[in-house]
């Protein structure tokens, strides 16, 4: 049972990776950057393009020693998958059309057309329906923030 908590708390932290995240430290001290590396059981990460919140100076790049961290939280909200997984299936109606591995942020359309945050890869008429089905979900994901 521990060893799935602990599985599951470093995927937790591991998600963050690549995402715009606050750091506060124990000294209240606070850096917005995005997470590059995280160690998951020291907690020692390392920001890019970071900004502490009482300066104007961006740095480069910056690591956090885990032992002065006191948060780490997200910036920006999650895209969520299983709403666009959703909208998919209106479209992709059999069983096994659409699939979703969660752990990868991952969905996989008629087992060609791959979907993630970051867009859809594939060519042809399933990729563009795909696409424009993903375009859509995304700008009403980014209106509702």
């Amino acid at each position: 049972m521990i060893g799935a908590a602990k599985r599951s708390y470093q995927k937790e932290i591991i998600s963050f990776v690549n995402k715009r995240v606050a750091v506060i430290l124990k000294n209240q001290k606070k850096y917005v950057g995005e997470l590059k590396g995280v160690n998951p059981e020291t907690l020692t990460c390392v920001l890019i393009k970071a900004k502490r919140e009482d300066e104007a100076t961006e740095l480069h790049r910056i690591c956090i020693n885990g032992d002065q961290i006191s948060e780490i939280y997200l910036e920006e909200a999650p895209f969520d998958l299983l709403g666009l997984k959703d909208e998919l299936e209106q479209i992709f109606r059999r069983p096994g059309d659409v699939k979703v591995y969660d752990e990868a942020g991952l969905i996989v359309v008629l087992e060609r057309v791959r979907v993630s945050e970051s867009g859809v890869e594939g060519t042809g008429p399933v990729a563009d329906r795909v696409r424009a089905i993903f375009d859509r979900y995304a700008l009403t994901q980014s209106s509702e923030e």
